[in-house]
């Protein structure tokens, strides 16, 4: 699987800096399934690092790939960023909220060589970041 992450920053509603954060790649799991979310079996590939108020961060990638006896393939993949001082958003059930986080989970016919998508924003964390940000990610899984 390779990833590349880039940091989207926006002021007033306009996105005003991009930047690229790192091209990672790595092998990811690839598993035999019976059509149920490959999420729960994805592997870091490769941590890069971005810079947040004087602090180096690591962003984790992670990735998975299932191959259904019912002819179909899913991939899916993340991306986030968990800083140190990460308090729960709700004190009671929710876990510590990421700076920034995306995902996806794709679906596609038959068994390609390759597959390509990109990933989502976590939209709480897009609105609760000062300022808004998110990360985004083109991925791509080949055989």
């Amino acid at each position: 699987m390779t990833a590349k992450v880039q940091l989207i920053e926006a002021r007033d509603g306009t996105v005003n800096k991009i930047t690229e954060l790192c091209k990672v790649s790595g092998k990811i799991p690839v598993f035999s399934d019976d059509g149920r979310s490959a999420f729960a079996h994805t592997q870091t590939i490769a941590s890069c690092t971005m810079s947040r108020n004087g602090n180096k961060l690591a962003v984790k990638v992670e990735g998975a790939k299932a191959v259904s006896k019912k002819g179909a393939t899913y991939a899916v993949a993340s991306v986030h960023v968990m800083p140190p001082d990460a308090v729960p958003l709700c004190p009671d059930l929710c876990g510590p909220q990421p700076l920034a986080d995306s995902s996806a989970e794709v679906r596609v016919s038959g068994k390609p060589k390759s597959i390509a998508f990109s990933l989502h924003p976590n939209l709480v964390s897009m609105m609760n970041a000062k300022p808004t940000l998110w990360l985004e990610a083109n991925v791509e899984i080949n055989d």
